[in-house]
């Protein structure tokens, strides 16, 4: 028989069968047998079904997904995606040359980035069109470098400016990136000045406006005002150039439910983008939660318990260096048990062993374990942002990672050993 867990997050791709927790079918008590705890492992089957929701929901519009690689930067998932038809939206050098190894093609590959450096654009312009579709520019001095560095070389490159709308994208503070406090992009007054200044420039072309308001976005208000917004300025800089813009990017944001949240809908976001947009050329749109989260769990075994007057203390093997994002957004991953015993669901304070009091996943949570040693569990929809922004805290090496697609089980990134925590020391 099988039982649903009924969670939103992962609805599809970890549920129950005959009391087991299972991945698309595959048991994950088995996995972490073979491969160990703690353990990252994904859903291909999730990660395509939220792809082709997105690009259903926009297939009249001419669309080009550029994943973010920030949420989850495994060369296997940048195969499976690209293999989908997506290409990255990188914000480093490194994420570059991941997208390289992973055969991105290059013409769907966007960098960002607010801190790109002469070195990069050194190692970039020994490729066509710097190894990317276009660079979207965070500020007025990278984009004089990028001309003096392009002309210098006498090497063509098309760019974005970012703008920065000063729209609240009303997420938490420390991932809202479009208001006029936040460290990204250009104002319109920037680009326009740019536009005047630079317009007609040899080698660097100004192709497109982009922009990101911020990320885990549950409502389309914010997407409306940043779009009308965009448009607007889009027109002007248009007229300045006195030409047509070859493309926008709307960013990504698009929030999932990792608890209660009610997700935006996806033909609803894509009216409006047809509302704004329906005449340009080319729009991208850079989605990463909204692709990953609910695709991978992080898989624990229970270390030790305690009882207390007032609390339980669940100490897993897994810690905040493996998933920070409860630590550092108190952000909610729902915990299951890898093996339904029938055990009555009880509070539990939920901590790793990292060194640190911030270091908790869940704080008085009922679940139904029993606090022994080696009981194992699931920290759910923890497929973005979670081995991407790992660590290795308190001399802890990173954890594997497993991919479970099309009915095989594969192991995408090794543990890492204590020789691997000092093999660039001297």
């Amino acid at each position: 028989m099988t039982r649903s867990l009924q969670l939103p997050s992962a609805e599809d791709s970890f549920y129950y069968r005959n009391g087991r927790l299972t991945v698309d079918g595959v048991v994950l008590d088995a996995v972490i047998e073979k491969y160990g705890s703690p353990l990252y492992v994904y859903s291909g089957a999730n990660i395509r079904k939220s792809y082709h929701a997105i690009t259903g929901a926009m297939k009249e519009l001419p669309l080009q997904v550029c994943y973010a690689v920030k949420a989850n930067s495994n060369l296997h998932i940048l195969k499976l995606l690209s293999s989908l038809g997506a290409g990255c939206d990188l914000v480093s050098y490194g994420e570059w040359y991941r997208a390289e190894l992973a055969g991105v093609p290059r013409a769907r590959r966007v960098l960002s980035g607010v801190a790109k450096t002469a070195k990069e654009f050194e190692a970039l312009f020994k490729h066509e069109f710097a190894g990317v579709f276009s660079i979207h520019v965070e500020s007025a001095m990278e984009f004089e470098l990028l001309v003096l560095m392009a002309n210098a070389m006498k090497r063509p490159v098309r760019v974005a400016l970012r703008y920065n709308p000063d729209v609240d994208a009303g997420t938490l503070d420390k991932i809202s990136t479009g208001r006029k406090q936040d460290k990204f992009g250009l104002t319109r007054e920037e680009i326009l000045d740019l536009a005047i200044t630079y317009g007609d420039d040899d080698y660097v072309r100004i192709a497109g406006l982009s922009i990101h308001i911020g990320s885990q976005i549950t409502s389309l208000g914010p997407y409306d005002r940043a779009f009308a917004r965009l448009a607007e300025l889009k027109l002007e800089l248009e007229a300045h150039l006195d030409r047509e813009l070859e493309y926008v990017d709307l960013g990504g944001g698009i929030g999932v439910c990792y608890q209660k949240e009610r997700p935006i809908s996806l033909p609803d976001y894509a009216k409006l983008v047809r509302k704004h947009f329906k005449k340009t050329p080319k729009i991208l749109i850079e989605p990463g939660r909204s692709l990953l989260a609910s695709a991978g769990a992080l898989l624990s075994e229970v270390v030790y318990s305690k009882e207390r007057i007032r609390n339980r203390t669940l100490i897993l093997d897994a810690g905040m260096n493996d998933l920070v994002r409860p630590a550092l957004y108190d952000a909610w991953h729902e915990i299951v048990p890898l093996e339904d015993r029938g055990v009555k669901p009880i509070r539990w304070d939920v901590v790793g062993g990292i060194c640190e009091s911030s270091d908790y996943f869940a704080r008085n949570r009922k679940l139904a374990v029993e606090g022994l040693p080696g009981e194992r569990v699931g920290i759910l929809s923890s497929g973005a942002y979670g081995f991407s922004m790992s660590s290795t805290y308190n001399s802890r090496p990173r954890v594997a990672e497993v991919l479970v697609d099309r009915g095989k089980v594969r192991l995408i990134r090794k543990r890492e050993s204590l020789k691997d925590l000092v093999r660039q020391e001297r």
